[in-house]
């Protein structure tokens, strides 16, 4: 059973989005407001969070910080609307593992929180073309791409090779059965490819790769949206 989350300031929001979630098989939800968020993921160990970044009484952005400092940290994926083209770019940054619009269907509710929960990300629309966006100006500019390549010297060949999937957006299962490897061997070379980047999550990992433009790596892709 996947446990969601649902953390917002507005109790309509929030019903509608666990009835959502609680109505797919082998999906469960809990809500939340932004003041106690951290502490009910602490209580119930959620493994997906879905987070409104933009909460009028509680800063979403500390909100997610301290999801992300927890021991085994969920999935957290932000809700936004779709003028918040900064705060989009800011969550992802500070490790979001994705972003969904508030009016997302159900279809791509249940899917995305799905998707999360196996390791991958979620881009809305939105947030896709932003991120793709910002990788088109970081093309033009030699300092980022340098340093993504000196990044990535670091690592192995199989790393590198590791590091190329994540980017193409294939989950850890998918990696495995493409390189022969189990799914706890491919979580190995997940975690130690972050601690040499410096990164928490799959997007910050797959904009270095793009960035320092690895032979093998696909552009990359949205999962959902």
């Amino acid at each position: 059973m996947t446990l969601t989350l649902v953390v917002n300031d507005d109790p309509l929001l929030r019903a509608g989005l666990q009835m959502i979630i609680e109505s797919a098989d082998r999906l469960s939800a809990r809500v939340t407001c932004g003041a106690k968020a951290v502490a009910e993921a602490r209580h119930c160990r959620p493994d997906v969070v879905l987070l409104d970044i933009q909460m009028r009484s509680t800063d979403g952005f500390r909100v997610l910080k301290g999801l992300l400092d927890l021991p085994d940290p969920p999935r957290v994926a932000v809700l936004s609307s779709p003028t918040a083209d900064s705060s989009v770019l800011a969550a992802l940054r500070i490790g979001a593992a994705g972003c969904l619009l508030k009016d997302t269907g159900p279809d791509e509710l249940v899917a995305s929180v799905r998707t999360l929960a196996v390791g991958n990300i979620v881009l809305s629309g939105l947030a896709g073309s932003q991120l793709l966006s910002e990788l088109n100006e970081d093309a033009h500019n030699s300092d980022a791409a340098q340093h993504a390549r000196r990044l990535t010297e670091s690592l192995s060949e199989r790393e590198h090779e590791v590091l190329a999937m994540v980017a193409e957006g294939l989950s850890n299962a998918d990696i495995g059965r493409r390189l022969l490897m189990g799914v706890g061997t491919v979580k190995d070379y997940v975690s130690g490819i972050f601690g040499k980047l410096g990164v928490v999550n799959r997007v910050q990992a797959a904009v270095i790769a793009d960035r320092a433009r690895l032979p093998e790596c696909a552009p990359l892709e949205r999962t959902a949206g």
